[in-house]
């Protein structure tokens, strides 16, 4: 996992705001409610408690986390109190076998909101608060800047004053208060006190040659670039990153132990917030982390990030679900796709949640993880089937993460809009909308004045939303036969078109994961296709009129399927003409994936590298697309050999067609007696340039070569996994890059397996269920 850890910290550099005051942390995140009673919020903390605590950081690790532990259990549970009680467990030796065999130092559990028929010690699923304790200070993620501490930030701190000073004066004595709450007396030196147990942001301490230094870079200062430092932020990334995943929730809390020093830390799908570091074997920095548990553990479950839409079915309502998905999935899955998808989720063994949304309530399946989970920024679209309790009806359903845009819609608007022009081929909308106050808020603290350096990505709010569809459908990559496939990939482009002359609406982003083939009432019925994923598309008539077209439309997509124009230009206009291109590397793609053809192990992993390669640039976004350029000049899919007669045609017209995008490099050699052939080149290339621009000549051309294909023998299917012989699943990060960690190389060359934000490449898990 070291590898992905430094690749993950890579991939979410600028993401990471700080270092924030601790006690502006606590007081915008973690806030007193009225109704936590005045004995529980001045609770003494009691000597033996501070020692623990303090004994953790200077014993052997193996020893630090039962030291750790044993200092805050039973902390903030007062009968006094109605806050909920805290777990503390020692989870560094043990796996959650269902999240990646990934495990946490000590996780902090709650109230249990998943129920599972046998309990686990380490469960990202009921996971509260991560904790991850690192023995040395120059482990630590983050480098705090060289700064004054201004009269403001000490007023920030007043919370820790004399009352805690005068509570751990005595913490080295063998005796010490009890557990049961009590007031301490008011202290006059707060500033004092802060400037100097509080405010530290001197850097790391001064340390033995043997200790590595941070590295700091110029545009991520903040964020330590050692290899140490880089490791334990990947670390950190993936760990909440998992929880938000496999929860639903707005927001995540987390502790970072690197030796003496500690952080509090605050993820959500935008940022995570970071605060200043503090030396917690002094006296007011183990206070902070006392006031941190015991404030945590009085907040309501919004406050601590979960979704107040999701609750525990009871084991009727359970019942009724898996019958119903058992009787959908007999329906949907059938043939060798069947056994092959059966191995990844089986209706029997689903963990079930109630949600309710849009005045309804749902019996959905629990998150179930996989490797796209490991980042925490990003969309996080997560799609599965449910049951709407009212009638049993088995819908689509996909929630994400969205952003704001002046020129589009929420993608349930869109639905409305795609269904008031009567667009065919696209799903019916049962409910949609945002769920109430699940936002992120890193763009807020993102230019606070306490801020290390302004980060040059743009920290941008984003909404959880969700969507439920009447219409159903398997994904496309499981296609019984190629016929399907094609003709699956014509009806959704005939969508696209309708939507984009009728509606007005750009798609920009057609890939494998955005096609769905529709339930068919009986075998006999035939295979139709549909275009789903609307959250990436553009209204045209929203566009400025005083905007340029370009300015408006960047580009944006599956990196795998995106043009080669967009590759090679991060700043071009999107125009229907990418899209149209995207639709033949949806079909070669899966082509290649799914059918039987004449390329060994190796030859198919190279002609995969066509869709994942593209070259990374320091500062400045990601560039590819050469070698599907090169693909579509050469007609490289038609020289390979398919069992189904047809398809080497197909790949061949339809390169032709879009290779007229990208025309030689034409020079005036000046002999054009000897060169007389180019004039009739370049009338090919304007007759094809005049295909490519008739809306209904992509549609109509794959829509013809579907009826000319031939079907398989009765009760055989085209289908195959090659996946199996090249080992090419690919790891699902769904978000954007940042630079390589090799600074002193302008370029690097990589092959990417990945969706991104805003055109960047990234990594997009194609097997995954989508209905």
């Amino acid at each position: 996992m070291a590898s992905k850890y430094i690749e993950l910290a890579k991939e979410t550099r600028g993401h990471y705001i700080g270092p924030m005051p601790v006690q502006t942390f606590l007081n915008d995140f973690l806030p007193w409610n009225e109704e936590t009673p005045e004995a529980f919020r001045e609770a003494k903390i009691p000597p033996q408690r501070v020692k623990k605590l303090k004994s953790s950081a200077v014993v052997p690790e193996a020893d630090s986390y039962k030291q750790y532990i044993e200092a805050f259990t039973g902390w903030t549970k007062f009968a006094a109190s109605k806050a909920c009680p805290l777990e503390f467990r020692d989870t560094h030796l043990h796996r959650d076998t269902s999240c990646g065999s990934l495990g946490m130092d000590i996780t902090v559990y709650g109230k249990t909101r998943f129920m599972r028929t046998k309990s686990r010690v380490m469960d990202f699923s009921n996971a509260e608060v991560s904790v991850e304790l690192k023995p040395r200070a120059d482990s630590d993620a983050f480098v705090d800047p060289l700064v004054e501490i201004t009269e403001d930030q000490v007023s920030e701190e007043s919370e820790f004053d004399d009352e805690d000073d005068e509570e751990l004066a005595d913490c080295d004595s063998e005796d010490g208060a009890d557990d049961d709450p009590s007031s301490d007396e008011e202290g006059d030196d707060v500033a004092r006190e802060i400037r100097e147990n509080v405010e530290l942001p001197e850097g790391p301490p001064i340390v033995s040659a043997e200790i590595e230094p941070p590295v700091v870079t110029t545009h991520y200062p903040f964020e330590n670039a050692s290899k140490v430092g880089v490791s334990t932020r990947g670390q950190l990334a993936a760990y909440n990153a998992v929880i938000l995943a496999v929860q639903y929730r707005s927001h995540v809390f987390s502790t970072l132990i690197c030796g003496d020093y500690a952080r509090l830390i605050r993820w959500d799908r935008s940022a995570a917030i970071v605060t200043r570091r503090f030396d917690y074997t002094e006296k007011l920095g183990a206070t902070i982390l006392f006031r941190f548990y015991q404030r945590f553990a009085q907040l309501t479950n919004e406050q601590r990030g979960l979704d107040s839409t999701i609750t525990t079915p009871s084991k009727k309502e359970g019942k009724l679900a898996r019958e119903a998905f058992t009787r959908y999935a007999t329906e949907l899955w059938k043939g060798q796709t069947q056994s092959f998808l059966k191995k990844q989720e089986s209706t029997s063994q689903l963990s079930l949640l109630k949600m309710t949304f849009a005045e309804e309530t749902y019996i959905i399946a629990a998150p179930i993880y996989h490797e796209g989970f490991l980042s925490p920024f990003c969309r996080s679209t997560r799609r599965c089937t449910i049951m709407r309790l009212r009638d049993k009806a088995v819908l689509f359903f996909k929630d994400y993460w969205r952003e704001d845009s002046a020129i589009t819609l929420k993608e349930s608007d869109i639905y409305e809009r795609l269904a008031e022009h009567q667009i065919e081929n696209v799903a019916e909308m049962a409910a949609g909308g945002d769920v109430d106050n699940l936002k992120t808020i890193g763009h807020r603290y993102a230019s606070a004045a306490w801020v290390s350096r302004a980060t040059p990505l743009t920290i941008r709010q984003l909404h959880s939303h969700r969507i439920i569809l009447v219409t159903v459908g398997r994904d496309l990559s499981t296609f019984p036969t190629a016929k399907s496939l094609v003709k699956c990939i014509a009806d959704a482009m005939k969508a696209h078109q309708m939507a984009y002359q009728k509606a007005r609406i750009l798609h920009r982003d057609i890939s494998v994961g955005n096609i769905l083939m529709k339930l068919r009432p009986t075998d006999d019925s035939p295979i139709c296709g549909f275009l789903i994923d609307w959250d990436h598309c553009v209204v045209l008539d929203l566009i400025p009129a005083d905007d340029s077209y370009e300015h408006c439309i960047s580009r944006t997509g599956t990196w795998q399927f995106i043009s080669a124009h967009l590759a090679e230009n991060p700043f071009a206009e999107h125009t229907v003409l990418d899209d149209r291109e995207s639709a033949v590397y949806v079909l070669a793609y899966a082509a290649f994936r799914h059918l039987q053809h004449n390329l060994d192990s190796q030859q198919l992993a190279q002609v995969l590298e066509v869709f994942d390669e593209y070259v990374t640039h320091v500062g400045r976004p990601d560039k590819g697309g050469a070698r599907k350029i090169d693909a579509l000049q050469s007609a490289r899919f038609a020289r390979v050999k398919f069992d189904v007669p047809g398809l080497a045609r197909l790949f061949r017209y339809l390169s032709k067609a879009f290779a007229a995008r990208y025309p030689l490099q034409d020079e005036d050699s000046g002999d054009d007696e000897y060169y007389s052939g180019e004039s009739e080149d370049k009338a090919k290339e304007e007759k094809m340039l005049k295909l490519l621009n008739d809306g209904s000549w992509l549609y109509t051309t794959l829509a013809d070569a579907a009826d000319r294909l031939p079907e398989p023998k009765k009760d055989q299917l085209d289908w195959v996994d090659n996946t199996k012989v090249t080992n090419i699943f690919p790891i699902a990060n769904n978000k954007r890059p940042g630079e390589p960690l090799d600074h002193d190389t302008n370029e690097v060359r990589m092959f990417k397996r990945s969706k991104g934000l805003d055109g960047q490449a990234s990594r997009v898990h194609t097997s995954e269920l989508r209905a």
